[in-house]
């Protein structure tokens, strides 16, 4: 893993997805947060969290 990504450091929150329940609530289908690479640093890496 080290040799792929490097060193990753926490990028801030992407995208939260959301759907509106029948009783008006709203509830969270998945979270996703973004992170930098040393190695891979052309390409931000995304983790999408159900």
């Amino acid at each position: 893993m080290e040799k792929t990504f490097g060193n990753l450091e926490y990028a801030g929150e992407g995208k939260v997805e959301q759907r509106r329940r029948i009783n008006g609530r709203m509830t969270t289908l998945s979270r996703s947060y973004n992170l930098y690479s040393d190695i891979q640093r052309a390409d931000d890496i995304e983790v999408i969290l159900p």
